[in-house]
C-alpha cells in the first residue's frame, strides 16, 4: 500500500497489544479520535527519547479527547519492560515491518528523517540514552497519525514524533 494521505479511510486492523488485549480499530472509531504512533523498536534510542517526551506528554493528548495507540517492532520481553517501567496505559501493539507499518505507508526512513538523526541521537546521548537490543529494521520511517471519529485520517505525518502537530489537529 502506497502512502496515505489526510482524508483517507485509515486501514483497519485487529492486533493483540502487549498490555491491553486485543486492539480493534473498527470498534475504537467513532468513540474518540485516535493518535495512532508508529515507532521503530524500544533498542533505539531517538525512540525511547521520543517514548519519553510521549510519555511527558500523554495528558495533553488525553485531555483533548484522544486514544492513544503505539506501535512498535519490538518484541514482549522488552516492550513489556517499557510498559512496565512506566506504567503504560495505553496499548503497545507489536507489528513487523511488512503488516501494520506497510499498510499506513511506512517503508524505508526518508530523506527528512535521515537527516535529522545525527542531531537526534546527539541529544539521546546527552540524556544518557543509549542504544539497547536490535529488534527492528533499522531504516524502518516512524509516523503518526491522527483518525477521526469517523475513520479518516486528518493527519498524517512521517517522521519522529511531533507532539505540537498533532495536538494541532486535535
Amino acid at each position: 500500500m502506497g502512502d496515505i494521505k489526510e482524508g483517507a479511510d485509515a486501514p483497519r486492523f485487529k492486533l493483540t497489544s502487549y498490555n491491553k488485549g486485543l486492539v480493534d480499530l473498527e470498534k475504537l472509531i467513532g468513540n474518540k479520535k485516535i493518535v495512532l504512533i508508529f515507532s521503530r523498536y524500544f533498542g533505539c534510542p531517538i525512540c525511547q527519547m521520543d517514548w519519553n517526551i510521549l510519555l511527558e506528554r500523554q495528558d495533553e493528548i488525553k485531555n483533548k479527547g484522544a486514544t492513544i495507540l503505539y506501535v512498535t517492532q519490538s518484541g514482549e520481553k522488552v516492550a513489556r519492560k517499557f510498559i512496565e517501567e512506566r506504567n503504560v496505559d495505553f496499548p503497545v501493539i507489536f507489528s513487523p515491518k511488512e503488516e501494520l507499518y506497510t499498510q499506513y505507508g511506512l517503508g524505508m526512513m526518508g530523506i527528512k528523517t535521515i537527516a535529522k538523526v545525527p542531531k537526534r541521537l546527539k541529544e539521546a546521548k546527552k540524556l544518557g540514552i543509549e542504544h539497547g537490543e536490535y529488534e527492528g529494521y533499522e531504516k524502518q520511517e516512524p509516523g503518526q497519525f491522527v483518525i477521526d471519529e469517523k475513520g479518516k485520517i486528518i493527519h498524517a505525518k512521517k517522521g519522529w514524533l511531533d507532539i505540537d502537530a498533532i495536538l494541532e489537529v486535535l
